[in-house]
């Protein structure tokens, strides 16, 4: 931390360095200042590569492209210090740097358009990079057209300056767009010194420009470096996290994720229709390009959700079967088991179709746990369960669920009560015919008892006095000896 302080500090004796140069007014004070502001750019990279060494491994891609872009700055500050050095009163605009310039805003708008976590956005992050690389190339082939057949000198400077303010104003507002939408504190730490820095490379230089074709003055020069000297300051500032409390809305996350592909497609097309008149041919290849990686970048994040909205719609589905089914036995739970038996019970009450339901339980279970241990008693249950389970599908409208505990249930719709205790029987004997041993029960195995409840043999004001009756009936069940089935409204 004391590292970041002692470079950011350094700054300022660079700015009253590039002050003093102005007012000196040496023979070749541009070549001063430019070396000055190399200077700034040096101390900006080195704190660059600092933050990107200390970040997260996802956000690395993201310092790695700024780190590119101020390299690709520095370059053409290199080259215009070289010009200087053999024309001390500068020239208007160089052609060599625009390169290196047109290269730094394709590194940024990259950057602004890379997503490091969301695989979903991987492919449109490949499109927008291609579709960036076009923007930058033509913006540069115009560039060369107008240079090249410049015939009047303050025509063509207020050409280029009036392109480079549209490329800058380009990379401001799509970092600015990709700053409002982003959620994550660690990329709108990085978004936001992106935006920063993007506006202020877009107005400050500007600023200069307009300066420079107006005035004699060397004043405009100090803009040159503030864009550094303030990005190297956000560097600098490790820990900090800008903007900590927004929370983008969903609203501004799809607006701002939707319209800037729109945003890089029409640049593209803007540029391609200033051609239009030079190389037709040109102009028509860069419109079909602008409109085909929108319609591609729409269909690739149109499909990828469509593969996630399955993927939703599987897993609500998986959570809906986990809520009504018992994960040992793979049952109905109790939440299944009313939510059938108040739909049966609504549908028994509108057509007045029989309706039996039978409480179950597991002979001395207790006993069981006690003598082999609860994992044998969860094997039990599952036994019993698949057992009961395999008797009742051979039978139309009988579900059994696991009721809880050793507690089971079976709902049997359509049948009078003779038939109902008769299925009841054969689920009886089907567990008795495991024959998994029970020293502590009457026959030496497991078996179950169960009490029965029909509407064809009583009246009940709703399912809870149905289900209970049912249960009463079992208790008495356990009263005769177990291993048995009483039927409720019967006596003994």
């Amino acid at each position: 931390m004391k590292m970041y302080a002692g470079i950011s500090r350094a700054y300022v004796p660079l700015l009253l360095a590039q002050l003093g140069v102005i007012a000196w007014a040496p023979l070749h004070l541009l070549s001063w200042s430019y070396a000055v502001v190399l200077a700034m750019l040096a101390l900006t990279v080195l704190l660059c590569w600092r933050r990107r060494c200390v970040s997260v491994a996802h956000n690395r891609p993201l310092w790695s492209l700024l780190l590119l872009a101020l390299v690709a700055q520095g370059c053409a500050f290199g080259l215009l210090f070289t010009d200087s050095l053999s024309n001390p009163q500068g020239t208007l605009v160089a052609f060599d740097p625009t390169l290196y310039f047109c290269l730094s805003s394709l590194l940024l708008t990259i950057a602004a358009a890379y997503n490091p976590v969301a695989t979903l956005y991987r492919w449109a992050s490949i499109v927008d990079a291609l579709l960036a690389c076009a923007i930058a190339t033509l913006f540069y082939y115009t560039l060369h057209q107008v240079l090249n057949a410049a015939t009047q000198e303050s025509a063509t400077a207020t050409f280029v300056m009036r392109m480079f303010d549209a490329m800058g104003l380009f990379v401001a507002v799509f970092a600015t767009l990709r700053l409002v939408s982003t959620k994550r504190s660690d990329e709108r730490r990085f978004f936001f010194v992106l935006t920063v820095f993007a506006w202020l490379d877009a107005v400050l230089p500007g600023i200069h420009n307009r300066f420079i074709l107006s005035s004699e003055s060397y004043l405009p020069e100090l803009l040159l470096g503030l864009p550094f000297v303030v990005l190297g300051f956000l560097l600098g500032r490790r820990r900090k996290v800008w903007l900590r409390s927004y929370r983008p809305s969903r609203r501004i996350r799809h607006f701002a994720e939707s319209i800037s592909p729109f945003v890089m497609s029409l640049a593209l097309c803007c540029l391609a229709f200033a051609q239009l008149g030079k190389n037709p041919f040109l102009a028509t290849i860069m419109l079909i390009l602008a409109i085909t990686s929108y319609a591609a970048r729409n269909a690739i994040v149109l499909g990828q959700h469509l593969a996630f909205e399955d993927d939703l719609r599987k897993l609500k589905r998986g959570l809906q079967q986990a809520i009504v089914r018992d994960d040992l036995s793979s049952l109905l739970n109790r939440r299944g088991f009313y939510r059938l038996l108040r739909r049966e019970w609504a549908g028994a009450l509108e057509t007045g179709r029989a309706l039996s339901v039978a409480m179950i339980d597991i002979d001395s279970f207790k006993a069981f746990n006690d003598t082999y241990g609860h994992l044998a008693g969860d094997d039990c249950l599952v036994a019993v369960a698949h057992a009961l389970q395999r008797e009742a599908s051979q039978q139309p409208d009988v579900v059994v669920a696991r009721y809880g505990g050793e507690e089971f249930v079976a709902l049997m719709g359509g049948y009078d009560p003779a038939t109902s205790e008769d299925i009841l029987q054969r689920l009886r004997r089907r567990v008795e015919a495991m024959q998994i041993r029970h020293a502590r029960s009457i026959k030496d195995v497991v078996t179950i008892s169960a009490g029965l409840a029909s509407t064809a043999t009583a009246r009940y004001p709703d399912s809870d006095k149905f289900l209970n009756a049912a249960d009463g009936a079992l208790y008495v069940a356990k009263r005769n000896g177990r291993n048995c089935i009483h039927r409720a409204g019967d006596t003994g």
